[in-house]
């Protein structure tokens, strides 16, 4: 078998395992545990709640679970002019998702302004959080990991302000849980819906089936080992979360992101195509 076929093979096994996996887990197993509580996206620039975290605002964000969201964008992305344009992006990206835009904050600071060279102080950043989620009794953060995804200064930044936040403001806040966005590998990043049957290999946001599966019982446990009572039960929150988005709801993170008209060039055409981030969406709990 030549090389080129064993790759072909290679591809239509990933795929078929792809779907079957979706066709399996999703909306039988699936489930969001996070529901009737105030949530705070917190984002570096506009177009970063769909290209990295669309998967979890589609599935946040439905009716059902009774959420409030709120978006904190640290800048306005004015790194070529066009704050003001993306931010009215932003609010039309955010209304696709049932979004407020009295619930969207975008800071306008001379400490925080976009590029990729622009290092942000992490106790800035930590301080905003804290401030909003004061204002807006919030109680779940979601941001980007150490990595940010995609290695932006900016990205990594927000990490790095939660990490003050928790540290600095843990026992005087309403925020009661963290979540980051797991970063992948390049090749993972961009083979789309393909990525699937690893993520599944690889989180142990399927460790509670996995038990299930196999009747070994067994509660999963919180952030430094505490597990809940039955009282605080409705507190609980899984140490990673997995969001797998339906077609509709890629369909849906496709629409939100082409509200980001200025932003819209050919690459950025592909990644909504290619990128798993469309469609999947890892987070791990921090606090």
């Amino acid at each position: 078998m030549s090389s080129f076929a064993m790759l072909q093979l290679a591809f239509l096994t990933l795929a078929i395992t792809s779907i079957a996996a979706y066709g399996f887990f999703h909306g039988r197993f699936l489930k969001n545990p996070i529901t009737r509580t105030s949530i705070l996206l917190a984002i570096a620039h506009p177009d970063d709640e769909v290209m990295f975290f669309g998967p979890t605002l589609a599935e946040l964000s439905r009716p059902e679970h009774g959420n409030t969201i709120h978006v904190l964008c640290m800048s306005s992305g004015n790194h070529d002019g066009l704050g003001e344009t993306r931010k009215k992006e932003l609010v039309a990206s955010c209304k696709t998702f049932g979004i407020r835009e009295a619930n969207i904050l975008v800071l306008e600071r001379e400490e925080l302004q976009d590029g990729p060279n622009n290092l942000w102080d992490p106790s800035l950043v930590g301080d905003q959080m804290n401030l909003y989620a004061k204002k807006h009794n919030i109680e779940t953060i979601v941001t980007f990991d150490d990595k940010g995804v995609s290695g932006h200064t900016n990205h990594i930044a927000l990490y790095v302000g939660l990490t003050y936040f928790i540290q600095t403001f843990k026992e005087r806040t309403p925020v009661k849980t963290c979540y980051v966005l797991k970063s992948v590998s390049l090749l993972r990043k961009y083979i789309a819906i393909l990525d699937l049957p690893i993520t599944m290999l690889s989180t142990e946001a399927l460790m509670p089936l996995v038990s299930q599966m196999f009747g070994l019982g067994g509660a999963a446990s919180l952030a430094g080992g505490a597990t809940s009572s039955v009282r605080n039960r409705a507190m609980v929150r899984p140490q990673e979360l997995l969001y797998v988005s339906a077609p509709a709801a890629v369909y849906k993170a496709k629409t939100a992101m082409e509200k980001h008209e200025s932003q819209m060039v050919w690459f950025r055409k592909i990644y909504v195509v290619v990128s798993r981030y469309m469609s999947i969406n890892e987070l791990r709990r921090v606090m």
